[in-house]
């Protein structure tokens, strides 16, 4: 057995009524990866934070080398060694990525710049990233992002590194890498917390578990035996696992929605734009949800951009689903019935400093002028309260600040609040980013019953299996332009892989997609 460097022991912590964690430790040892699994609200952000000196728990302590410490702050706790990479980022769009390396106050310096400037370079291209060092985060996409915030971790040479759902944005090319990465640390006596809601990756690489259930820890099952995933899941659902838990499947409906299938299709003709998206011809039907898939740079995030208002047609002609023609702004995009739901929750999606109720009513209220010139807020909070029980949505009140809520909660509160809109047309940009297996299927049968009151629903998954589960048909874009479609019994992820990787939708090699 390795040596114990970090220990947590009997911590607890609640917010008002809510039992965050009660009693929950563990031991982390040099050169092991431990895997921290739980459901939606089990408890595993509020430890992340607690191990990381974000948050400070209410009973129990922590020990770095047999020594209780007390962190009262992330940058004390990783003067200690401990370094954290959130799920959610924590970098500066509007610096460049070697300004935002060099911002986190660590145990670490050089002695040149130059010499930060090579330590910052290897890392970064043994993670795949081949930028220079010198481009503004606001250029790069969501999952390189992800990887300069694992850079800048790495970069403090960390005894203890806790990354929280470190592949969430990143492709399968990417997330091989990084395990090489872990694998290595790991050899070179790193103590290692991942946590994920891709199981599957979660046990290529780790060697021991701690599974969180309503904010308790449960035994957890040895990782080696053949049957550990669904033993897994087992001890995070409290009961056996089945087939049915890791099938979404078509479940019954879950939501009691207005039926909208008077609302027309989504035409789009002729259409060029100026950042080179150019579709001759597409049309999604009232019900449909449509597929989405694509490398990054292929045309993914221009078709939403310009579905909701932030970017202009230089040609053709786009009508949406209520029958007005595509919106030159995100508000008229929104009173023409479009809903917009982006793959990053936290700067684009919510507003974390508010309350529940404040952004389950934002669009519909500020957005639409629904509720008149002024904002009633007793009927506002009714029907948040009405939407949190109609999605099922986990919180201790909907005064309860956003922030404080699990990602796949958070996430059913984005849902709720375009449900407030009484959309026509759905755009869905990684919808199940960092959430857990019970919470995916929730919001896939969401997404299911949403089609079939009538939207028109366009989904996109940097997972192309989810893509091939949901959708109805599949069309793939390369080079701003859609390149062939996949539906029937053609629509299976091996084919969407190969079509993906060609420009001209014949054949290549795997790899994952990207908006």
């Amino acid at each position: 057995m390795k040596s114990e460097i970090f220990s947590a022991r009997g911590i607890g912590k609640t917010f008002g009524s809510t039992v965050a964690l009660e009693d929950v430790g563990f031991d982390l040892h040099a050169g092991r990866i431990t895997g921290l699994v739980g459901m939606n609200g089990a408890g595993k952000s509020t430890l992340l934070q607690i191990l990381a000196g974000a948050l400070q728990p209410d009973t129990g302590t922590l020990e770095v080398d047999g020594r209780k410490v007390d962190f009262h702050s992330t940058e004390e706790a990783l003067r200690a060694g401990i370094a954290i990479v959130s799920q959610e980022l924590s970098l500066f769009s509007s610096l460049s990525v070697e300004e935002n390396l060099a911002l986190v106050k660590g145990h670490r310096s050089w002695p040149s710049r130059a010499a930060f400037r090579a330590d910052a370079r290897r890392i970064l291209h043994e993670l795949g990233f081949d930028y220079d060092l010198g481009i503004r985060l606001v250029h790069l996409t969501l999952a390189d992002q992800q990887l300069v915030e694992i850079a800048r971790a790495l970069l403090q040479q960390p005894r203890v590194l806790i990354l929280d759902e470190p592949t969430s944005s990143l492709h399968s090319v990417e997330v091989q890498r990084l395990h090489r990465q872990l694998i290595r640390l790991r050899e070179e006596g790193v103590s290692i917390v991942y946590v994920s809601h891709f199981l599957e990756d979660l046990l290529d690489v780790c060697d021991t578990a701690v599974v969180l259930r309503n904010g308790h820890r449960v035994e957890a099952p040895d990782l080696r035996a053949p049957d550990s995933l669904p033993r897994l899941v087992a001890a995070m659902l409290g009961d056996e696992a089945t087939d049915s838990t890791l099938d979404s499947g078509t479940d019954a409906p879950l939501l009691d929605l207005p039926d909208r299938r008077a609302n027309g299709p989504l035409r789009i003709s002729g259409l060029t734009t100026a950042t080179g998206l150019d579709i001759d011809d597409l049309t999604v039907a009232p019900g449909e949800i449509y597929g989405i898939s694509g490398l990054i740079g292929s045309g993914v995030t221009d078709l939403f951009g310009l579905l909701f208002g932030l970017q202009t047609a230089r040609s053709g002609e786009v009508v949406l689903p209520s029958g007005r023609s595509a919106a030159a702004t995100p508000p008229d995009a929104v009173r023409a019935g479009v809903a917009y739901l982006p793959a990053d929750r936290k700067a684009v999606a919510l507003m974390q400093r508010q309350t529940i109720a404040e952004n389950i009513g934002s669009v519909r209220a500020l957005g639409l002028g629904g509720d008149g010139a002024f904002i009633r807020r007793k009927r506002m909070v009714q029907r948040a309260e009405e939407r949190c029980v109609q999605l099922g949505i986990r919180m201790a009140s909907v005064h309860q600040t956003v922030s404080e809520l699990s990602g796949g909660n958070q996430q059913k509160v984005v849902f709720a609040k375009w449900l407030e809109a009484e959309p026509s047309l759905l755009l869905l940009d990684d919808p199940t980013r960092g959430i857990d297996i019970h919470a995916r299927l929730e919001i896939h049968r969401t997404i299911r019953d949403l089609a079939r009151s009538g939207l028109v629903v366009l989904v996109y998954s940097s997972d192309p299996g989810e893509v091939v589960e949901l959708a109805d048909r599949v069309g793939v874009f390369a080079d701003g332009r859609l390149v062939g479609e996949l539906r029937g019994e053609d629509r299976t992820e091996h084919n969407l892989i190969v079509m993906m990787n060609s420009t001209n939708g014949a054949a290549a090699g795997p790899t994952q997609a990207a908006s």
